[in-house]
Formats: C-alpha cells, structure tokens, sequence
C-alpha cells in the first residue's frame, strides 16, 4: 500500500491549453480517491506548477477546495523562486513577466522530494497522477524516482498533444484508484528512455553533416 499520492492539478482537474476538464467526472474521481486515501491512512496532495497567485486564484474557484485543505495544495512561491541560482531565477522570473500562466513542472519533482525525504517515506511508497510523458514521466524517472501514471485523456509530452507510449500505467476517471494505490501494476521505462534519448539526439545531430563526416573518415577532400 502506498504511502503518499500526489495529485497533479493542471491538465487533470483544471483546463490545460485546448484541454476542458469534465468536471463531474473528475470530481467522481476525486471523491473516490480521497475516500480511498482517507480509509487506508494515505496522506493525498495536490500540485501544481503555477505561481502562487495563479494557483490560488484556480484552488478557490475549482471543486478541489472541497477536497483538499490549503496546507495539503502545493504551488510556486518566491520562496522557491529564490532558492534557485541566480541565472535560474532570472530566467524563472522572466517567463512569469511573459506569461502569468507559466508552470515549473520541475518544482513538482522537488515538492516529491522534499515531502520524501522529510516524512522519510521510500520511493517505492509514493504515486504521481500526472499527465505528460516527459516533464512528469521521464523527470519522475530521473529524479524523484516514484511510480507515476498518466492521464491517458490528456497525454501530452512537454505541453503538446502526445500518443500514449508503450510500457507506462495509465488511468482516467473512471479508474479505480486501488488499482495503484493497493499495488502499483508493472510497467516498463525503457520505451520512455529510448523516446526521449532519441528525441535528445534528433536535436542535438540536426545539424550534422554525415556524408561529410564519412567522407573525412575514408580521407577524402571536403570541397
């Protein structure tokens, strides 16, 4: 049985770009996993990678509230903020000038370990709801290292509209939260890692001329 669940608040229960919440069955959802928690001595969070006064603002006018005291809903605060490195503040705080509405998905991977680490809670212990495939999937995997499953009717990878990848668990509202919260089902990363490696080297050779370098390998003049 897990220990910790975390909830990820924009593109499951709040609107996401073109996605529109069903309100009624994310609700069910919700009521179905807090009343599961609640029974099993599961401590539920929910996350969120706006800014404080974003994330407050969408809390009050959201169902949530009725399901999650303030102290259990975590977001970015300028105390994160400015616990960052200089250049990673700077560059943190020129996206909110540009965009109120812009998310730090990696504070959801120090949120995890920071709760983890000060509840001394194992990995194996914790479960992330989540719904993109790299800024939740594969950071989780690199970082805080929990078992996370997607959204599968929103799966995005880095904010874009994405295909399921194979080897992964997912859910929807209709999903009995049991299912990972009693005993987390197999998966297998290694169809996610071989994604974003490929994706990493697509970016990184673009621009790389392989017939030049086979000729310059076989001696040959490069006009």
């Amino acid at each position: 049985m897990k220990r910790l669940c975390f909830l990820e608040f924009e593109g499951l229960l709040d609107n996401e770009l073109d996605y529109c919440v069903d309100e009624k069955k994310a609700e069910q959802f919700v009521i179905n996993i807090h009343a599961f928690c609640l029974k099993n001595n599961i401590e539920l969070f929910l996350v969120s990678g706006f800014h404080e006064k974003v994330a407050l603002k969408k809390f009050q006018n959201s169902f949530v509230k009725k399901y999650f005291k303030k102290e259990n809903f975590f977001f970015v605060n300028d105390n994160y903020i400015y616990s960052k490195k200089e250049s990673d503040r700077q560059i943190h705080e020129n996206n909110l000038e540009k965009d109120a509405f812009f998310v730090d998905s990696f504070f959801k991977q120090t949120l995890i370990l920071n709760i983890l680490n000060k509840k001394n809670v194992l990995q194996n212990d914790a479960v992330l709801f989540c719904n993109d495939v790299w800024v939740d999937g594969y950071y989780t995997v690199r970082f805080s290292k929990i078992n996370f499953v997607i959204f599968e009717k929103n799966v995005r990878e880095r904010g874009k509209v994405f295909e399921p990848i194979s080897g992964l668990a997912y859910f929807d509202f209709d999903s009995n939260p049991k299912n990972f919260l009693e005993k987390f089902p197999i998966v297998d990363y290694s169809f996610l890692e071989k994604y974003v490696f490929d994706s990493i080297k697509e970016v990184l050779l673009k621009d790389v001329d392989f017939n030049k370098i086979k000729e310059k390998i076989g001696g040959k003049i490069v006009q």
